[in-house]
């Protein structure tokens, strides 16, 4: 329960116009069904929200930079509210803190300018995907257990293709009809590190499981599923057929988003 000097502290007289707060977050999403809020269902933006209004002791409209998918992670996911608290941003980070489960934490917490969108002032997001080659029990909430070496170098291939792809209808949960199935991508690749397979792709927007079904299909790829020739055919829309292999969400973490200097 929140102190009663935390909840005297946030309703000190507010400011005439309002604040607009940025928070840096981190989540394990295991134990979440994804960023949005959902009636009957806990998420990030849920409980986020709920802490924010308890000690803020009023509604809160927050923006978040993506909606993660259920089971999704987050490194660096970024949320703006704005209000007319006198907090300061380090008393709000504290707060907050205090108050939110184990599997979310602010990392930051700063004042944007007023026109700031956490969502639409976003230029670059990156996303990685980690791959536990060998058998794990330990590794099994935040990545792929294969249990079987994939070839790097055939990955790599792939990831090329994907660099110099633009429509993705073809690995996407359901194409839109009010939105371009278009995206720019700044990078994509693989390493190996660390007894990992890691995946790393950025681009100025994503698609709902794009990379999850992007990784599942060049994982398809590698273990004689599909052939290589029918991938690229698949990126470069020579074919329209949607792809039916999806990695599962527990490998997939937001890595970063970048926004334009001068911005915030």
């Amino acid at each position: 329960m929140t102190p009663a000097r935390d909840i005297i502290d946030s309703v000190r007289p507010a400011k005439e116009k309002p604040r607009n707060i940025l928070l840096k977050l981190e989540y394990f999403g295991s134990d979440f069904a994804g960023w949005q809020f959902q009636d009957n269902a806990r998420t990030v933006q849920g409980v986020l929200k709920a802490a924010l209004e308890q000690f803020l002791q009023h509604k809160v409209r927050l923006i978040g930079s993506g909606r993660t998918d259920a089971g999704v992670h987050a490194l660096a996911q970024y949320a703006n509210f704005k209000s007319g608290t006198m907090l300061t941003p380090d008393e709000i980070l504290y707060r907050l803190n205090r108050m939110l489960p184990d599997d979310v934490v602010v990392l930051a917490c700063r004042e944007a300018g007023p026109e700031f969108d956490a969502r639409r002032s976003a230029v670059r997001r990156s996303y990685r995907y980690l791959i536990t080659e060998r058998i794990s029990a330990i590794n099994r909430r935040y990545s792929w257990v294969l249990g079987h070496r994939l070839d790097i170098k055939e990955l790599g291939k792939m990831a090329a293709m994907i660099s110099r792809g633009r429509r993705f209808d073809n690995f996407c949960k359901a194409k839109s009809k009010k939105e371009s199935n278009e995206c720019f991508i700044y990078s994509a690749g693989w390493s190996r590190s660390g007894g990992f397979l890691r995946f790393e792709i950025a681009a100025n927007r994503f698609l709902h499981n794009m990379v999850r079904l992007l990784v599942g299909t060049m994982v398809a790829v590698s273990n004689g599923r599909m052939t290589i020739e029918h991938f690229h055919d698949l990126i470069h829309m020579k074919i329209d057929e949607k792809s039916k292999y999806i990695a599962p969400a527990c490998g997939l973490f937001l890595a970063s988003v970048e926004y334009e200097r001068g911005v915030l």
